[in-house]
Parts: structure tokens; C-alpha cells; sequence
């Protein structure tokens, strides 16, 4: 019987001693080094694709198209038609008021002969001379009129965009944009940079672009120039980004963009998952330090530590919340 409650004894103290082992012992966390590489430092932005010149045009006036001149994808000359308005009377008035014209030339003519042989007074020949000046800006007038019905390329180059679909019979309203005519080979980007950051972005900086249309693929371009006024109410400015010519990207793709300001070599570089807040968290001497850093670039997965951590430095992976600086640690083994 004794030595059953020895036996049970020395278990129970058994049990104790490694109860408080583990209720004593340091809790694990996973750590890394700080590695060297490459940081970038960039400005994100949304942009669109545009050729670089471009135009838009529309009719003058209201009325129904009774003809299509050209069509999406068609190259044009500067001053082509690309669409008729309905003419309705503005063309039978150009005609009367060349008729017109014609016989005020004449008694024009014939005034000043009749003036030369002296068979007719100045003042025939001031009215006849005055009917001719009124009968030709009648008729001026009249074919500005009319060219308001020819709906005409403003620039040279392609049909880009027809509005809406536009089809003989379509009512057309003034103001209203029916066809884009630009340059489709020579592209760029309008981008919208928030206005905190504008002040980072030059021309002649690399900028990394992303389409959906080419899904996992970086494609490459540079910043032009930067619009010198911004917009107040969005709070941004607009920035071109230039294009190379044998570019993938097609106009009115949707882009996002990396405008790349900084590179650094040889950075010191930390997970992102080490941060907390401007600190990261290391074990010295087994207890955890926290060590206020100066934070450069912040990629997707990497940070930069410009100042505050040394090479050597055992960094903490995701840091408890509840942590706190001198708490004991030990390293968790892979």
C-alpha cells in the first residue's frame, strides 16, 4: 500500500514539474534577417489609353443623317465628309441665290458699261454695284448655312469611334460628339495622379502598366509630361505617359500604373508582415526589443528600412498585438 502512494506521488510531481515547464516556458515565434536587395519606391495611378492626337466632331445642327461618308477604321484627309445632315431647304436656297448672283453680275456689267458711254448716272451704277455686293454675301451666308449639313474631319487619320452606333436615318443633336478621329499608332496614357503625390512624379520616368487585356504581363512606358493645373475636386493632376510605338495596348484599354520615383541597390529589406506600424520587433538576448525604424519603399511583400535596423537583427514574423517590450521569447523551428 506504501508504495502505491509513493508511485502516485511521484507521478503527480511528475506531471507538476513538466506542467510548469510548458506553463513556464517562453512562447515560440517565427523570425527572419534582413535581406539585401532592390527597392522601388512608386506612385500608383489609373489611366486610359488615347492616341496622342485625336479629335472629336459632331453637326452644328439638329436634323436626321441621310448619308455615311466613312466609317469606323476608315483613314481620312483633313476636311472629308464623314456624314450628311438632312439638306431640307438650305440647299434649293443656295441655288436660288446663285441665279441671283449670276443676274446681279450681269446688271453689274452692264451698268458699267452703260456708266464708261455715259448713258446711265452714278447712282444706277452704286445700286447696281450694291445689289451685286448684297446678292453675293446673301449667297455666302447661304452656303455657310449649308455646310453645316457635312459633318467633316477635323484632322487626318483614322475613324477611331463612331458614336453611337451612328446609321442613315439617325436623329442627330448639336453639341453631340458622333465621331473620333485620331492617330492610332502613336498612343499614350492619360493618367490620374493623386495630388499628395504629384510632387514625386518628373517626366522621363519609368512607369510599370497593367491591363486586364494582358493579364500577369508588365508592359512599360514613361512619363511625358504633367498637366500644370490640377483638378480641385478630385484632388488630382493629370499625367501622359508615353508609349513605344510597338506597344500591345489599344486605345480606350483601362490601365493601372506604377510611375517608378526612387530605386535604391543594396537596400535592407524586411517582410512586410514584420512591420507594425513605424517599429518592427526583434529578440535580444531572448526578449523581445521593438525598434522604431524609418520606413523607404513598401512593396506587396517587402519593406524597406532606410534607418534604425542592422543587418544582423533577428526579426520578428507577425508580432502579437499583445506583445510587449523584455517579454521572453524563443525561436519557433521550422
Amino acid at each position: 500500500m506504501l508504495n502505491r502512494w509513493i508511485w502516485i506521488g511521484v507521478a503527480v510531481a511528475v506531471c507538476l514539474a513538466v506542467g510548469a515547464f510548458f506553463l513556464l516556458r517562453p512562447p515560440a515565434v517565427a523570425v527572419t534577417k534582413p535581406e539585401r536587395g532592390l527597392a522601388v519606391e512608386a506612385v500608383y495611378a489609373t489611366g486610359t489609353v488615347e492616341p496622342r492626337s485625336y479629335a472629336e466632331t459632331g453637326s452644328k445642327i439638329s436634323g436626321r443623317v441621310i448619308e455615311l461618308k466613312a466609317k469606323e477604321g476608315d483613314r481620312i484627309a483633313a476636311g472629308d465628309v464623314l456624314a450628311v445632315i438632312d439638306l431640307g431647304e438650305d440647299a434649293a436656297n443656295v441655288d436660288q441665290l446663285q441665279a441671283k448672283l449670276k443676274l446681279a453680275e450681269a446688271d453689274a456689267v452692264r451698268a458699267r458699261k452703260l456708266r464708261r458711254s455715259g448713258n446711265v448716272s452714278i447712282a444706277a451704277l452704286d445700286q447696281a454695284e450694291s445689289a451685286l455686293g448684297a446678292a453675293d454675301a446673301a449667297l455666302k451666308s447661304a452656303k455657310a448655312k449649308l455646310e453645316d449639313h457635312y459633318i467633316r474631319a477635323p484632322i487626318a487619320g483614322v475613324v477611331l469611334r463612331s458614336e453611337q452606333q451612328l446609321k442613315v436615318g439617325d436623329m442627330v443633336q448639336p453639341q453631340q460628339t458622333l465621331f473620333i478621329v485620331g492617330d492610332p499608332s502613336a498612343l499614350q496614357i492619360d493618367a490620374e495622379v493623386d495630388e499628395e503625390d504629384i510632387t514625386k512624379v518628373k517626366p522621363g520616368q519609368e512607369a510599370l502598366i497593367r491591363a486586364d487585356a494582358f493579364n500577369g504581363e508588365v508592359l512599360r512606358g514613361t512619363v511625358a509630361d504633367i498637366t500644370p493645373y490640377g483638378d480641385p475636386v478630385a484632388r488630382t493632376y493629370r499625367v501622359h505617359i508615353a508609349l513605344p510605338s510597338d506597344t500591345p495596348l489599344l486605345s480606350g484599354m483601362t490601365t493601372e500604373i506604377n510611375i517608378v520615383v526612387r530605386k535604391q541597390e543594396n537596400a535592407l529589406l524586411v517582410p512586410v508582415s514584420a512591420l507594425s506600424g513605424g517599429a518592427v520587433w526583434t529578440i535580444v538576448d531572448g526578449r523581445a526589443v521593438q525598434v522604431k525604424v524609418e520606413l523607404g519603399a513598401v512593396a506587396k511583400d517587402k519593406a524597406e528600412i532606410r534607418t534604425g535596423l542592422g543587418d544582423r537583427a533577428i526579426v520578428i514574423l507577425n508580432p502579437p498585438s499583445t506583445l510587449k517590450p523584455g517579454a521572453r521569447l524563443r525561436v519557433a523551428t521550422p
